[in-house]
């Protein structure tokens, strides 16, 4: 087995009026949230395929298929213990996570330690592990429309040493 590993994750969602803006698993007051068959949390769903793919475990679409009403509205996060517990199972361990969130607004500054905090206790890492980082399209685009949320998401991960 390889001593490190590295996973890279990547998703988007459609912005609408009327649905939540979860990042995290942390509601974000917004006037837009994501479309999504699940609750939509593109944060998490990103540092769940570069978890999978670390571990040459797959995507997030063969786990969790968008088609299955299981997964309707499903709390993001419970998807990310599932992975988490799947890493555990390959004796391997997270050694950190570093994401960017590419949205246009709301500003997410004052939710970023929330966010970090929520996804370090699921994964049982220190907060200095994981990197939540925000930046704006500079309105170009969709993106900088505000037509859209893409997150960018890398993880190393290692054996564990027993």
């Amino acid at each position: 087995m390889f001593l490190f590993m590295v996973g890279f994750g990547y998703d988007i969602h459609r912005l609408a009026f009327g649905e939540e803006l979860i990042l995290g698993g942390i509601k974000i007051p917004s006037e837009l949230g994501t479309v999504a068959h699940s609750d939509g949390d593109v944060l998490v769903h990103a540092i769940i395929d570069a978890l999978l793919g670390a571990s040459s475990l797959g995507d997030i679409g063969e786990y969790f298929p968008d088609n299955d009403i299981k997964y309707k509205d499903i709390n993001s996060c419970s998807l990310l213990r599932e992975v988490k517990l799947m890493i555990d199972n390959k004796n391997l361990q997270i050694v950190n996570i570093d994401t960017t969130i590419v949205l246009e607004r709301p500003k997410l500054l004052a939710f970023k330690q929330e966010i970090k905090k929520n996804l370090a206790s699921i994964l049982e890492l220190q907060e200095n592990q994981v990197s939540i980082k925000a930046t704006t399209n500079e309105k170009l685009g969709e993106l900088g429309n505000n037509e859209g949320v893409v997150v960018f998401a890398i993880c190393e991960l290692k054996a564990k040493e027993f």
